[in-house]
């Protein structure tokens, strides 16, 4: 397999995936083409080949049907008219035509049981390959499209975004969250990748299936033939063909040309000034009684322009003890975002240390002036069919590294004091 190549820039891995896409998508699109063509011609191969045989029973049966009322329409005319003299020969010849019908009906008989054992059953596996190339498949290449194009989408939205908050720290303005947009877009990029590698996998298997399927329709071919021949021997007393039938090789599975793999992508750290596990505070019950307590398995992450997200999957905390050492390589996803603020336009933020548990506290303008809950708001809002959505501007979370909470103490502190410089700015620019 060619050797992949490395990307440093998250840029230059994206057009590595775009060029891999484009090469890889017109070489599985011929392969699925190929499939569905073979599939198809050896479908009507074997339907021509049981057709030749029920055309011969027709023929048979339509024959002897004729024949009988032939004989029938015959005998009824003849038989007022004719003398006792004639009736030796009229009952032989009546005799004759009787078991020329009858052997009209043997051969059709004969023609009826002349397909080999098991033609159907691989018919309908190879409609059954047929289906499968022609639904799961091709909605796995189109699903494979649509990633595809997000991922591009979220790129461009990235590079936007990217290109807004530089603009937006020369005129000394609050950035928007260009990291927050490349976990978007790497969700989206790997998302296309699971599914490239789904649509490979299926290809390969639905090609090994066919090799399969192909090499059980030659030996079918072969059996197809003796059993024709014997029936034409026997039913019609003539050798049906001269010549030595041909014979029908198995082709082998074709082995696509290997293509050199996407390149690693690129770390995410790049804008990411700290990384830190932590233990989230629990909502309270579902009528607002009790409190949720801590949760472990959460993670915090303070970006460069002072976006702190705080991250929580359910039932992380079971396998954190087992996924130490990729804990910090672990890409995060959107939909795991619990909380975030802004920390330069906090109005609150709050270390604190008791003992050995260390507790940050930070929230914006909105979450900080937000009234305190009474336990049946919970209960009406649940009635109403309406529960509260995540906190989206409050972090409430629990560190156990007293160099990483210094560490994050010291950074919020100083973003905090950066908002306030920006805003002094901005009230003096007014005035």
């Amino acid at each position: 397999m060619p050797e992949a190549q490395s990307c440093l820039f998250l840029a230059d891995w994206e057009l590595a995936r775009t060029q891999d896409f484009s090469q890889r998508r017109k070489r599985l699109e011929d392969e699925l083409c190929r499939q569905q063509l073979q599939i198809q011609s050896a479908l009507s191969s074997l339907g021509a080949w049981l057709a030749v045989l029920d055309s011969r029973r027709k023929l048979n049966e339509v024959a002897a049907s004729a024949a009988s009322q032939a004989l029938e329409d015959l005998e009824s005319r003849w038989k007022p008219l004719r003398l006792e003299a004639d009736g030796a020969v009229a009952a032989w010849l009546v005799a004759a035509e009787r078991a020329y019908v009858a052997g009209l009906q043997r051969r059709a008989q004969g023609w009826a049981t002349a397909a080999p054992e098991g033609g159907a059953k691989l018919r309908q596996r190879q409609q059954s390959l047929s289906d499968h190339l022609a639904g799961p498949v091709v909605q796995a290449v189109r699903a494979w499209d649509a990633a595809h194009q997000e991922a591009e989408a979220a790129w461009a939205s990235h590079h936007e975004r990217v290109e807004e908050a530089s603009r937006a720290i020369a005129s000394e303005k609050a950035p928007p969250d260009s990291w927050l947009s490349e976990v978007r877009y790497r969700e989206r990029a790997r998302k296309h990748l699971t599914d490239q590698a789904a649509v490979e996998q299926l290809l390969a298997a639905s090609a090994q299936q066919l090799a399969a399927l192909e090499s059980e329709r030659s030996q079918y071919w072969g059996a197809f033939v003796a059993s024709y021949r014997s029936c034409g021997q026997q039913l019609e007393g003539v050798s049906e063909t001269c010549d030595a039938e041909p014979s029908l090789s198995a082709p082998v599975a074709a082995v696509l040309p290997e293509l050199a793999d996407v390149p690693n992508m690129p770390s995410a750290g790049g804008a990411v000034l700290q990384r830190v596990s932590a233990a989230m505070m629990a909502p309270s019950g579902l009528f607002g009684l009790g409190s949720g307590g801590w949760r472990e398995g959460a993670t915090l992450v303070l970006t460069m322009h002072g976006y702190l997200h705080l991250f929580y999957v359910d039932g992380k905390a079971a396998r954190k003890e087992a996924d130490k050492d990729s804990e910090e390589t672990e890409e995060l996803v959107e939909a795991d975002i619990k909380a975030s603020v802004y920390a330069p336009l906090a109005t609150k933020c709050v270390f604190q240390r008791r003992g050995q548990e260390l507790i940050l506290d930070l929230a914006e303008q909105e979450a900080a002036a937000a009234p305190e809950k009474s336990p049946g708001s919970n209960l009406r809002k649940w009635w109403a069919g309406k529960p509260d959505a995540a906190p989206l501007r409050h972090i409430h979370a629990r560190l156990t590294d007293q160099e990483q909470f210094g560490q994050l103490e010291r950074r919020c502190h100083e973003f905090v004091r950066r908002g306030h410089a920006l805003r002094a700015n901005a009230s003096a620019g007014y005035s």
